[in-house]
């Protein structure tokens, strides 16, 4: 730019024959710099653009940095983790080989307190059942009150309702007690 604006005034001289090129040579000399300024613009632009490539580059090789550093983290924890366990696997069969008592879980005592979770559960759920089952069956005697008071016979209306739906067990009894 600064090579343009000295073409352009001429040196900085005020004449009017100086803001002209007066020879050839000044006008080839002029053209040169022209083209070297172009060159330069190009060449800067270039570079412009090379560098944020190498920066976009270098920003994903530091993303993938990370991500290797915090997976070989991850391995080192787990390697950890597995050395502990033979560790301690080592020592119980060590102590195995000199008839020494390992620690095992006792398996009844497990087995009894499945059962009381269980019998706790099922409790919990029987309850749950019956209180459903309550409220239904005030459900079925409003219902059953306000037919009444319109004139319908719930008997009739409830009959054969049910029916389908009894259990299963009590049903093999009823056929054994046939035969």
């Amino acid at each position: 730019m600064l090579a343009e604006e000295l073409l352009r005034t001429g040196g900085g001289t005020t004449t009017d024959t100086s803001q002209k090129p007066s020879s050839g040579r000044e006008r080839v000399q002029i053209e040169a710099l022209r083209q070297e300024l172009e060159g330069a613009k190009r060449q800067i632009g270039a570079l412009k653009s090379e560098k944020s490539q190498i920066e976009a580059e270098a920003n994903n090789q530091r993303n993938l940095s990370v991500k290797l550093e915090s997976d070989l983290k991850s391995l080192s924890e787990a390697y950890n983790s597995i050395e502990q366990a033979n560790y301690r696997l080592d020592a119980e069969v060590k102590a195995l080989r000199q008839g020494g008592s390992v620690p095992y879980p006792d398996v009844e005592a497990i087995k009894v307190q499945a059962k009381e979770e269980a019998e706790k559960d099922s409790e919990a759920e029987l309850n749950d059942l019956l209180v459903y089952l309550g409220q239904e069956q005030t459900k079925v005697e409003k219902l059953s009150t306000r037919l009444t008071e319109l004139g319908e016979d719930v008997d009739t209306l409830l009959q054969g309702i049910g029916d389908d739906t009894a259990i299963p067990d009590d049903d093999d009894e009823d056929e054994d007690d046939e035969e």
